[in-house]
């Protein structure tokens, strides 16, 4: 049925655009048609203020020295016609234009000869010559296309148009150049001859005319030439006739111009009446062309209608029912299932909602169409069901990572309060050493409590009111990963954090930090530098790893900016969702890319709204020593360090001997640590005030060392003060 219906609309649409093209092709000869007669029109402008500066111009050079203001005005209004051309030559459409901005080219040194006139450095043939060459050329590029016109009577008007031209500029010309001899007062044999030719020029020019044109423009050329003016101006011309020997012609230079202008103004008229005529069938032409074209593609249209209404009738039984089956189906992807899923998280228990049960209208047909609406039915119930199911499956995941979260993270509190009460009573700096890594593994379990937490979208409870240092938040980040002293901390400008965000954004720093030591060789170190820009503060964590693919890290990427779910991904990846879900919660933007030399660098940018002021203290910056091995610095209130309490615990002590950085020297057989007492508010010793968290860190270093040295001495004494000692 397609193919039959195909034949005879491919027909008929083919007809319909030959038509069409026809019809489009004589518009473009009417249009240029238009074109054409207007820059003929404005040629003819140009041409007739030319002739008459050349004109007034030759009675000046004649000694007719009145012709001087009337010359000036004449050249200003040659150069607003030629402006004028320009502009329609610049607009283009017309087939002639060409070859008018060649004869253009003649005026080149119009500047030029206009100057000489003024100096009195021209002979008036020589100007003459100049202007009627340029005139001339004109008006043959005026006329070049007129013969090439499809219609015979606007190819009549043109011709019309193209002869009266050429007698108006032998009339002009024949004005001009008698003006200067009866400036003279004789006539020289040269300009004798030449009058004899341009007046010889004008008749025949004026008997073609009368051949050319229609009989209503001839008939007004001929009331032209015999008007008051006329008959002085032929009158004039009678006398220069029978100046041929050169005697002295005795007439008056100002009325033959003002009796041979009125005639030239005369024929100027019949000239624009014959363009009004032109201009007019051109119009005519055009508004043919248009309807003509308008017909056809009405009849074009009107087929292609037809035809599509053949189709639609003849399809319409089955196009209608698929597209109310593409409707429903996209209003269950759009609306219902939607809604579906907006009342399930609404709901207490999502197990209670019940899928809406609407039929469809189709279900009632008696065609193949009634079955496959079934199909569409049962495959969108079954389709909610299963969201139903998963999205309850989805909730009670949720909240059982949430307690199951909240259960770790009661158990690990619980868990560092016991171990924080062991440091306060332990002074065994090995016994103690093992309870700060104790107390790291412990720290390091709760961030990953905090860790499900952020996953279901749950918030931590440590929260502060207050500002705190970002030093103080970079310490709380080292201590929370496994190999923190591989972290090494090169720059960290002043800058505060809103107390508020303090912990998410050591929780969001750790994860990265966690990363970079995971991807690093266990032998070299992960840097971190921290560096306030204007408005933001930027945090960069480079590692030392083999780097990544670019399609690993624009997926890292994604995850950083919390584009993923973290239910599709496997287990190693889930820092980044914790990333990514912090970062999207307080506003952080978190990116990778490739270090200079070799790696991975991650870059955090704090916003503004993060940041509080006054700035902080310079944080010490140079090794992962200053990280320390407690669990957090900052970010849980009043709760100090467990380093913090061993130096607060011991009892104080008067005239005990310190070091230069205000530790207390042990003496042999003290059984607990002791520090000098100083008086409330009085300064550090050495003038050095230290926070817990670099307590902690030199407690470390001291270990490390006598651990050391230990091994160095195998045999030998023990490396620090025992009890027997």
């Amino acid at each position: 049925m397609a193919l039959i219906l195909s034949v005879p609309t491919v027909l008929l649409a083919g007809l319909s655009i030959l038509g069409v093209a026809d019809q489009t092709r004589v518009t473009r000869q009417a249009d240029a048609a238009v074109a054409g007669v207007e820059l003929v029109l404005a040629t003819q402008e140009l041409i007739h203020s030319l002739q008459r500066e050349r004109g007034l111009t030759s009675g000046l050079l004649g000694g007719e020295t009145g012709y001087r203001a009337q010359v000036d005005a004449q050249r200003r209004r040659s150069d607003e016609s030629r402006a004028a051309l320009d502009r329609l030559l610049a607009r283009g459409g017309s087939p002639g234009a060409g070859a008018v901005r060649a004869a253009l080219g003649r005026l080149a040194e119009l500047g030029t000869t206009r100057g000489s006139v003024d100096a009195g450095r021209i002979a008036r043939p020589v100007m003459l010559d100049f202007y009627t060459a340029a005139i001339t050329a004109l008006n043959d590029a005026a006329a070049g296309g007129d013969l090439t016109q499809p219609d015979p009577e606007l190819r009549r008007g043109l011709a019309a148009l193209s002869v009266l031209g050429r007698a108006k500029e032998a009339t002009a010309l024949e004005r001009g150049h008698l003006n200067g001899v009866f400036a003279v007062g004789s006539f020289t044999q040269d300009d004798y001859l030449r009058f004899t030719e341009v007046r010889a020029t004008k008749l025949d020019a004026f008997a073609q005319f009368s051949r050319t044109a229609t009989p209503r423009r001839a008939l007004a050329l001929e009331s032209a030439l015999r008007t008051p003016a006329a008959v002085t101006a032929a009158a004039y011309e009678q006398r220069a006739l029978g100046g041929a020997r050169g005697e002295r012609l005795g007439l008056n230079p100002p009325t033959w111009w003002d009796a041979m202008t009125t005639v030239v103004d005369d024929m100027r008229t019949v000239q624009r009446g014959i363009g009004d005529d032109v201009r007019a069938r051109a119009a005519q032409i055009e508004t043919g062309a248009t309807q003509r074209l308008a017909g056809y593609a009405a009849a074009a249209v009107l087929t292609l209608v037809a035809a599509l209404l053949v189709w639609l009738s003849t399809f319409r039984s089955i196009v209608r029912p698929l597209g109310a089956l593409a409707g429903e189906a996209r209003d269950a992807a759009e609306r219902r299932l939607p809604a579906a899923m907006e009342r399930i998280q609404a709901a207490e228990d999502p197990a209670t909602v019940v899928p809406d049960s609407v039929r469809s209208e189709l279900a009632r047909r008696d065609d193949e169409f009634a079955a496959v609406t079934e199909a569409l039915d049962h495959l969108r119930e079954t389709a909610v069901r299963l969201a139903v199911e998963q999205a309850v499956m989805r909730r009670n995941t949720a909240e059982s990572l949430a307690n199951l979260g909240r259960r770790n993270q009661n158990l690990v509190r619980r868990q560092l309060g016991f171990i924080t009460a062991l440091e306060r009573e332990e002074t065994d700096p090995d016994q103690l050493a093992d309870l700060f890594e104790l107390d790291h593994l412990a720290t390091r379990m709760r961030r990953n409590a905090e860790s499900l937490l952020v996953l279901v979208g749950e918030h931590g409870p440590r929260r502060r009111s207050g500002p705190v240092a970002v030093g103080d938040v970079l310490r709380s980040a080292f201590a929370e990963v496994e190999d923190y002293r591989r972290v090494v901390l090169r720059r960290a400008d002043d800058a505060l954090v809103q107390g508020s965000a303090a912990a998410e954004i050591s929780h969001l720093l750790a994860e990265l930090i966690e990363n970079a030591l995971a991807f690093s060789p266990p032998e070299l170190e992960v840097e971190v530098q921290a560096r306030g820009t204007g408005a933001e503060y930027h945090i960069a964590i480079v590692d030392q790893g083999v780097g990544m693919t670019p399609e690993a890290m624009a997926t890292a990427n994604a995850r950083l900016r919390g584009e993923q779910n973290f239910l599709v991904t496997p287990a190693r990846n889930l820092g980044h969702y914790v990333v990514g879900v912090l970062a999207a919660r307080l506003g952080i933007e978190v990116r990778l890319h490739d270090s200079p030399l070799n790696g991975v660098t991650a870059r955090v940018a704090l916003p503004a709204n993060l940041l509080a002021a006054p700035p902080a203290k310079p944080v010490p910056a140079g090794s992962a020593a200053h990280a320390g091995t407690g669990r957090r610095a900052a970010p849980e209130p009043g709760h100090a360090t467990a380093a913090g309490r061993v130096a607060v615990a011991s009892p104080p002590a008067d005239d005990l001997a310190t070091t230069r950085n205000g530790l207390v020297k042990r003496r042999p057989g003290d059984r607990a640590l002791r520090r000098p007492a100083r008086p409330a508010g009085s300064p550090a010793p050495n003038g050095v005030e230290r926070s817990p968290g670099e307590v902690r860190s030199m407690l470390d270093d001291l270990r490390s060392g006598v651990r050391r040295a230990q091994q160095d001495r195998p045999g030998g004494p023990p490396a620090y003060p025992t009890e027997s000692d």
